[in-house]
This record gives C-alpha cells, sequence and structure tokens, in this order.
C-alpha cells in the first residue's frame, strides 16, 4: 500500500535548488515539500544596477540563487553535488586530505570554484545574465566550507580547541577568487560563529528572524554535524553535535540519499508494513526520514523497547500470539534484523539491531545538546515553545516521528516548523538588503557558543538521551 500525499508549492525546490515553477503540487522529485521563503517583513533594497548571485555552500550540494539587484526579483536558482565530494563526503575527510599542505588545499579550493563556475555558466545559459554584470555575491557555508572557499586551511577545525582560522566577514575580488564575475564584484563571505557553526546558521538566523522570538525557540539543522540554536527574548544560545552521518544513512545497512527507490515513509499497522518510496519507484534502501519513521513505528509496535533493544520472534510471540510481524523477526551471523521489504533474490531490505544502535547515537547527541543548551538558558526543555527545522532533512522528516524516538522535544505539531533552506534565504537576503548583512555581520557578538565537549555534564546528559 502506497501512502499519498500532495501538496500545493511554488518557488525553489529546498532539495536540489532549482526553481521548477510555480503551483506545483509536489516537487521535481515526486516529494511533497516547503520551500525557500523569506520572513514577512523582509524587503530587498532595490534600485542597484546588475546581478547579484547568492550560494549556499553545503558539504552534499551547492546552490545558486541570482537576483536581479535593480528589482529584487529572483532570475533562477540551480544546484549540483559538491565536487569536493571525491575528497571525502564529511568534513572531517575533506579536512584530513588537505592536511596543512598548501598544494592539496589549493586543489580542493579550485574544486569547489570550478562548481560554482559551472552554476554561474548554468545560469547565464538559461536566463538573460552576463557574466560581466554579477557585480555582487554572498556566499554562506559551513565553517570548512568556508575556509576552503577563502583559501584558508581548515585544519585546526578538526583538533581541539576547534578555533577557526579567521574571524569576521571576508570580503574577496574576481581576482583572488576566480569565479566568472565582474572583475569590480564584491565577493562576501558570511561570518562563521565558532569552529562548527558556521555562515550557514548565521543565514539560517538571519531568515528565521529567531532573535525576535518573544517565545522560547529551538532551531535545528540536522546533519553530519547537528547545529542547534536556542533563543529567547533576544538571548541566544549555539551549540553543534557530532550526530554522525546516520541521518543521512551513511551508517545504515540499507541507508541512501533521497533517490528514486528510497524508502522515505513507513507505517506499522495490524502486522502490516506499509511504504512509500521516492517517486513510488521499486524499494532499494531507507533515506533519512524513513529510518526516522521506522524506529518510531518499530518503537510503537513493541518491536524495540526503550532501551533500543530488537525483539525476538519468539519474544513478541509469546506477548502477542497472533502478531504477523514475528515472521519478519530474524537472526542472522551478524545479528537479529527486522525485514522491511521482501525480495524475491533473498536480499531483503532490512533494519539491523546495528542500525538501531546508530540511531540511538546520532539523536542522544542532538537531545543531549538541547538539554545542555536548556541548562545554559535556565529552561527546562519542557519551556521550549518553538520548533524549527532546517535544511531538505527538515521538510522531510516526520515531525511526529521525530517526537516519539526523542530527536526532539514533545510539543504540538503547529509547534514544530519546517523551514526549507534557511541557508539559502538568509544568503539572498544578506545579498539583496545591507540591513540584512549588517544583521548577518552582527551574529557572531550576539549568539553565545556553548562548546558541548568542554561540558562537564554532557557525559551525563548523552546517557540519559540515548533511551528511546
Amino acid at each position: 500500500m502506497s501512502l499519498k500525499s500532495t501538496v500545493k508549492c511554488t518557488g525553489i525546490c529546498s532539495e536540489c535548488g532549482k526553481c521548477h515553477g510555480a503551483n506545483l503540487l509536489k516537487d521535481a522529485h515526486g516529494r511533497k515539500t516547503k520551500l525557500v521563503h523569506f520572513p514577512d517583513d523582509f524587503v530587498p533594497r532595490t534600485g542597484e544596477q546588475g546581478v547579484g548571485v547568492a550560494f549556499d555552500i553545503g558539504t552534499t550540494t551547492v546552490v545558486a540563487m541570482a537576483w536581479n539587484l535593480m528589482t529584487g526579483k529572483e532570475f533562477g536558482a540551480v544546484a549540483c553535488t559538491n565536487p569536493q565530494n571525491k575528497f571525502g563526503a564529511d568534513v572531517i575527510s575533506r579536512i584530513t586530505y588537505c592536511d596543512d599542505d598548501p598544494d592539496k588545499l589549493r586543489e580542493i579550493r579550485r574544486t569547489i570554484i570550478d562548481g560554482l563556475n559551472g552554476l554561474i555558466a548554468e545560469l547565464i545559459d538559461n536566463h538573460p545574465i552576463q557574466s560581466d554584470r554579477i557585480v555582487q555575491v554572498v556566499v554562506g557555508g559551513n565553517t570548512t566550507m568556508s575556509h576552503i572557499f577563502a583559501g584558508y586551511n581548515p585544519a585546526s577545525l578538526a583538533r581541539a580547541p576547534f578555533n577557526p582560522m579567521y574571524t569576521g566577514s571576508p570580503v574577496l575580488t574576481q581576482e583572488e577568487t576566480g569565479l566568472m564575475v565582474s572583475p569590480c564584484a564584491q565577493i562576501t563571505l558570511l561570518p562563521n560563529i565558532a569552529g562548527h557553526v558556521g555562515g550557514d546558521i548565521t543565514a539560517g538566523i538571519v531568515a528565521t528572524r529567531i532573535l525576535n522570538e518573544k517565545k522560547r525557540t529551538l532551531f535545528l539543522d540536522i546533519g553530519t554535524n547537528g547545529e542547534i540554536v536556542l533563543a529567547h527574548n533576544g538571548v541566544a544560545m549555539t551549540c553543534s553535535t557530532a550526530a554522525g552521518p546516520a541521518f543521512e544513512g551513511a551508517t545504515i545497512r540499507f541507508g541512501m540519499r533521497a533517490a528514486p527507490g528510497a524508502i522515505e515513509k513507513i507505517q506499522i499497522r495490524d502486522g502490516e508494513v506499509f511504504i512509500k518510496t521516492v517517486d513510488n519507484d521499486e524499494p532499494v534502501g531507507i533515506c533519512g526520514s524513513g529510518i526516522i519513521d521506522v524506529i518510531a513505528e518499530m518503537l510503537g509496535a513493541g518491536l524495540i523497547n526503550n532501551k533500543g533493544r530488537l525483539a525476538s520472534a519468539e519474544e513478541l510471540m509469546k506477548a502477542s500470539p497472533d502478531n504477523m510481524l514475528a515472521e519478519r523477526l530474524i537472526n542472522t551471523e551478524e545479528g537479529r534484523e527486522f525485514v522491511l521489504v521482501y525480495k524475491e533474490d533473498g536480499h531483503h531490505i532490512v533494519i539491523t539491531q546495528k542500525d538501531i544502535r546508530e540511531i540511538q547515537l546520532a539523536k542522544g547527541a542532538i537531545a543531549a545538546g538541547i538539554a545542555i543548551m536548556s541548562n545554559r538558558m535556565g529552561m527546562k526543555i519542557s519551556d521550549i515553545e518553538k520548533i524549527i527545522i532546517a535544511g531538505a532533512f527538515g521538510n522531510f522528516i516526520h515531525k511526529e516521528s521525530a517526537v516519539a524516538i526523542g530527536l526532539i522535544p514533545t510539543l504540538p505539531m503547529n509547534r514544530i516548523l519546517s523551514a526549507g533552506n534557511t541557508a539559502g534565504a538568509g544568503v539572498s537576503m544578506a545579498l539583496m538588503n545591507p540591513v540584512e548583512m549588517d544583521l548577518a555581520q552582527s551574529i557572531p557578538s550576539r549568539v553565545e557558543h556553548v562548546e558541548l565537549a568542554s561540558c562537564a555534564d554532557f557525559q551525563d546528559q548523552y546517557m540519559k538521551a540515548l533511551a528511546f
């Protein structure tokens, strides 16, 4: 059985960054989505001649958005996989590759510049844009991506105390970067907040207006690093948690990115397992939203206890003799597994005990970070009144499942918001209005960074947070 759902949406797809037109029932990937959007009070500063380009440099995906600076209207948006992935899928791999070697730093930097130029070329091909008319560029990315783009070696980010090599908001020239823009272009890099809280989070703070929130508000950007911001009445703290790649599928047996055939939604009802895949293709694996769903559903069905232990078929039958799920619990040489999808060739799609432990570790790190931040802000987790989840992952995560496994605090669902590509929105806002740029540049001094590794209670909070 498929779970059908559509949503009316417009604008830029938050996963691939491309504008697929207005009034779509679903995005270009066949998935419901929330798209890049600006806060209600944002007004672009118009009247400048020329074109501006905003770059959101993610570890996995790079998005370029071109804007008419005279009218404040968007020309278009394009995206590509970050070409630095050949040096490693995560930031630590790329930092290790550079390894204080100037030649390797130049190589990995050249790779991302070439990728950005490819996106500029695509924008020029598809829209009435000329490279010498691109006079303003704003770039946002995590701290490692920002270092590499600006030509700073990121090696210090991989060792305590994780200090960045620069502070503030560097302004570069066309000659210094090699971007295909006007020789007179101003290229501004949004400031990082700390060693692992980068310009993408600065942009997210701009886009969400979280510093203006009267409610106790939690902002989450969940990826290999889970960045957390907690704000109330203009006071804000932030931290970064080493969540690992579990939510992106990298350490899950059948984990994968949200490509066609990835299981993105799961329900377990009356002894049956119902799935929905991306593009409704034949299932080949499971992506982040599906991984969170399956843990939540298995908890609800009694297949997993609150310590994360996967039940045996015998235990399930003893508790419920007619439970048809028991036949899906199998023992192998590698441990106990639960079959999600049967395959004729016998290579079934399964969730393993190890998979469950990986999700426990990842969600435990984020939940512990939230607990410590709450304590530092003088509040309880139960005092949090609003949650904003950023990024493509936030678009597709099922809030009920995230609450069920303890990834995010329990709140009414209407107080848990998926905000789309807040990094892309914030970078664009800083590009189009100097007031927003000033706000972005002020954020590192306004947001207190908490280094979790130095917190005496982190280990205790982490161990508590491992339970479902």
